[in-house]
């Protein structure tokens, strides 16, 4: 890159980085989450891209997604009969530091551009995450500025470089509308939408940390948390159906419990990591470096959807007259981490890779655990307590590295807009 270019793009992110992370609108449908503060917050020094740097697993999420999204567009550009076409419009929601969706995008803006008078065609890519996200990380990345590479080594191409790619990002929070209404061609979202709108807390007090961690003997009522998520899931799709125009698509991979009642690091294959978090964090109480009720005060504010449940949402709500299902199935895909160290592709030692793995579960869950702890301690003390913590855990992987990762458990939805005027005409003629 021209060195002068790349200067002014630094001072570029410089400038807007903060700005741009605190978009508003005054967007129809509202919850609590405007922003998503206080929900999530992410580990690191913002800048540095921590979390694509630690949370491999998701661009092999994201590949396994690829082939679906490619297919839509294909569809969507035989469809379209002008060859000069405006500017294509793509939002990804929950981005985090932008890093592990780079290559699908890159590969978008390809697809967009293989027809004939269209190799040209400007494509804008709207970045979309809570106000106390990484933003400068995200710019960094999309801009090019910051290389990220994949599990394998593998450094991830940037869209931007294509030329007539333009980025602007909002910290709207995407359980709101969060861009005009029919302005959105193709929406992605990756590993996001189980965050919930509210912090309920439900599970303070008890001796698990998630609502799918809840006992099938618990007879008390069901958590607040899937109550939230039911209507969180509802504005997050009728927000969606907004924003996006007559044939517009939205694919949306996020954490799922499927029919054999696998989820998020808990699989058939090794031990649960939510075990660990547990063995982990009661180890903390047993040096007495916490009390009772910060060992039980863990309350994650995310729910893990059944594919049901996602479906259901729309077929049995006005949804349905508004967007159509193209399809649905679940996907486990193994801990990278794990994959290499078993199968020997990796000459780490136990303690390196515990100390490889265990930041992937950090990137997400780090905040929760912190927030456990009484609010008068110093920050100090809490960085002491969280950091030993990690190291229990560390540990504990050390002691059995083949049985620790963590797999991914994911419901893959594609999701089209439908012609609500064209079907509104129809029922005229009936």
């Amino acid at each position: 890159m021209n060195p002068i270019r790349r200067s002014v793009l630094l001072l570029l992110v410089s400038f807007f980085g903060v700005s741009t992370s605190l978009a508003s609108s005054s967007a129809s449908t509202t919850t609590k989450a405007t922003g998503g503060t206080g929900v999530h917050v992410p580990v690191g020094k913002d800048g540095d891209g921590f979390y694509s740097a630690s949370t491999k697993g998701c661009f092999d999420v994201i590949d396994n997604a690829t082939p679906l999204i490619l297919e839509q567009i294909q569809k969507q550009i035989d469809s379209d009969k002008n060859d000069d076409a405006a500017a294509y419009h793509i939002a990804d929601f929950g981005t985090a530091d932008g890093g592990t969706s780079l290559g699908l995008l890159t590969k978008m803006v390809q697809a967009i551009r293989s027809k004939t008078k269209q190799q040209n065609r400007e494509v804008v890519l709207h970045y979309e995450d809570q106000v106390t996200n990484e933003w400068q990380s995200v710019f960094k990345h999309s801009l090019g500025l910051s290389s990220v590479k994949n599990a394998y080594g593998n450094t991830i191409p940037t869209p931007y470089e294509l030329g007539n790619v333009y980025v602007d990002a909002t910290g709207i929070g995407f359980h709101n509308q969060c861009y005009p209404t029919a302005s959105i061609d193709f929406g992605i979202s990756f590993t996001a939408m189980h965050w919930l709108s509210e912090v309920p807390n439900s599970f303070k007090g008890k001796d698990y940390m998630h609502a799918a961690r809840r006992p099938k003997d618990d007879t008390t009522s069901l958590p607040k948390e899937k109550e939230i998520a039911a209507d969180d899931w509802y504005n997050i799709l009728k927000s969606r159906s907004k924003e996006l125009k007559v044939g517009g698509k939205f694919v949306c991979v996020n954490f799922c419990i499927t029919e054999e009642g696998y989820f998020l690091g808990q699989t058939d294959v090794g031990a649960s990591m939510w075990d660990s978090f547990q063995t982990a964090w009661n180890l903390l109480s047993e040096k007495k470096l916490i009390d009772e009720d910060e060992r039980t005060g863990v309350s994650f504010p995310s729910y893990y959807r059944t594919t049901d449940e996602f479906v259901s949402t729309i077929t049995e709500t006005d949804l349905n007259d508004e967007l159509t299902i193209l399809s649905v199935e679940e996907r486990i895909t193994p801990c990278p981490y794990r994959e290499l160290y078993t199968k020997q592709k990796s000459s780490m030692s136990a303690r390196e890779y515990a100390e490889s793995f265990v930041p992937t579960t950090r990137t997400w869950s780090d905040s929760t655990f912190r927030n456990a702890l009484r609010s008068d301690r110093t920050e100090d003390d809490k960085d002491l307590i969280i950091n030993q913590f990690w190291e229990n855990y560390i540990s504990l992987v050390e002691q059995n590295p083949a049985e620790h990762g963590m797999d991914y458990a994911h419901t893959y939805l594609v999701l089209e807009k439908k012609d609500t005027n064209k079907s509104t005409n129809d029922d005229d003629e009936l």
